[in-house]
């Protein structure tokens, strides 16, 4: 009786200590520095501060004036211990004028560059993007909505170690052009009155 006892209390700690860790909120961190980055005559154009605080995101292969890409860097001194990571994202796709059905073919990088700085950034300066993380197809939308895209924790490690100061560097790219783009809200965008939209790209840590 008393061993049945004990493996009861054993069980009920297990479980709590169990029911503990799924509910541990997950910890944000929003994104320290975002621009997006064209090609054509603003190919030496910094576009990380501008007024519509958009990043664009279309025919990332391409060098005219609507291929973009969109760099997100990240501060993460503060993450240690996390099983999953998610990237979220508030985006718009706008519809091609082929084919009102495709969708946006989104792909996510890693980058070992950190130095780069929103206000400098360029087409003709950025810097190459690594491994891919993930890629996610996106439906056309008449505004901004959120969108989660689930990340490799274990690669997310390996490039935290890698940086001195734990900074975090993703792409987002669009390789496979079918004449939509997409539109992702920047950290510098506010609304009518002058408040911060608070509608930034941030990573969630399980």
């Amino acid at each position: 009786m008393k061993a049945s006892v004990k493996i009861f209390i054993a069980s009920l700690f297990v479980f709590g200590a169990t029911s503990n860790a799924f509910c541990a909120k997950p910890l944000k961190i929003k994104v320290s520095h975002d621009a997006f980055v064209q090609g054509g005559e603003t190919a030496n154009q910094p576009l990380g501060a501008t007024k519509a605080a958009r990043l664009r995101i279309g025919k990332s292969t391409g060098n005219d004036k609507y291929s973009r890409t969109t760099y997100l860097q990240f501060n993460l001194k503060k993450v240690e211990n996390f099983e999953s990571v998610d990237l979220n994202l508030c985006v718009k796709v706008y519809k091609s004028k082929e084919d009102a059905s495709a969708k946006f073919q989104l792909q996510v990088y890693n980058c070992d560059d950190t130095k780069w700085k929103e206000t400098s950034i360029t087409f003709n300066t950025k810097p190459e993007q690594g491994e891919l993380l993930a890629t996610q197809s996106i439906g056309v939308t008449e505004k901004n909505e959120w969108v989660k895209i689930s990340l490799p924790a274990d690669v997310i490690k390996k490039q935290i170690k890698k940086s001195k100061k734990g900074k975090l560097t993703l792409v987002l790219y669009n390789a496979d052009f079918n004449k939509t783009a997409a539109e992702i809200i920047s950290k510098e965008r506010q609304w009518t009155n002058g408040t911060p939209a608070n509608k930034e790209a941030y990573l969630e840590f399980q």
